[in-house]
C-alpha cells in the first residue's frame, strides 16, 4: 500500500468515526427510521413477483460518501456472492485519492467524464479494476455519474 493509500484509507475511517460519534447529530428515533427505511428500501409492493426488488430514479435514498463531493445510493446487495452495486453521483471538480482495492472494482460511466489511468472515460464506458491492485486518483472536471459493483466492505 502506499502512502496516499494509507492516508485515504485513515480519512474515511475518520470520516465514519465522526459520523458515529457526532453529538450533534440525529437522535436515536431519527437513526431507527432511517435504518428501518434502509431495510426497506426496494421491498416489493403487493403483487411483486418473489425474488424481485426495484429502485426508482426517483428515490431520495442518497448516502454522504466519505470523499466530500461524492453522495452514493446503494442499489442492492448480494451477501451470496460477496458484491454491491452502488450509484454514485460525483459533482464537478471532485478528486478520488488514489486506494487500494481489497476485491474485484467494476465502474460503468452513465454521465459526464471520468479521468483514471491517464484514460477519460465518458457515457458508456467501463473500466474493471482486480481484486488486490492499487488505484491511482480518479476526477472529474464537470462531474459524473457511475455504476459501480464491489465487494461491500469496501464502500459500506
Amino acid at each position: 500500500m502506499t502512502d496516499d493509500t494509507v492516508e485515504f484509507d485513515e480519512i474515511v475511517a475518520l470520516a465514519l468515526a465522526q459520523a458515529v460519534a457526532s453529538e450533534d447529530g440525529p437522535g436515536a428515533d431519527v437513526r431507527a427510521r432511517l435504518m428501518a427505511s434502509v431495510a426497506g428500501a426496494g421491498e416489493a409492493a403487493p403483487g411483486t413477483p418473489a425474488g424481485f426488488a426495484f429502485r426508482f430514479s426517483r428515490d431520495s435514498d442518497w448516502r454522504p460518501h466519505p470523499v466530500p463531493g461524492i453522495r452514493m445510493k446503494v442499489l442492492a446487495r448480494n451477501a451470496e456472492h460477496g458484491y454491491a452495486t452502488l450509484l454514485l453521483d460525483v459533482a464537478p471538480g471532485t478528486r478520488f485519492p488514489p486506494h487500494h482495492h481489497d476485491g474485484a472494482e467494476e465502474c460503468y460511466v452513465i454521465s459526464g467524464t471520468l479521468f483514471t489511468c491517464g484514460r477519460q472515460f465518458g457515457p458508456g464506458d467501463f473500466v474493471h479494476a482486480d481484486g488486490n491492485t492499487d488505484h491511482g486518483e480518479l476526477f472529474t472536471e464537470e462531474g459524473c455519474q457511475v455504476l459501480l459493483v464491489v465487494p461491500p466492505e469496501d464502500y459500506m
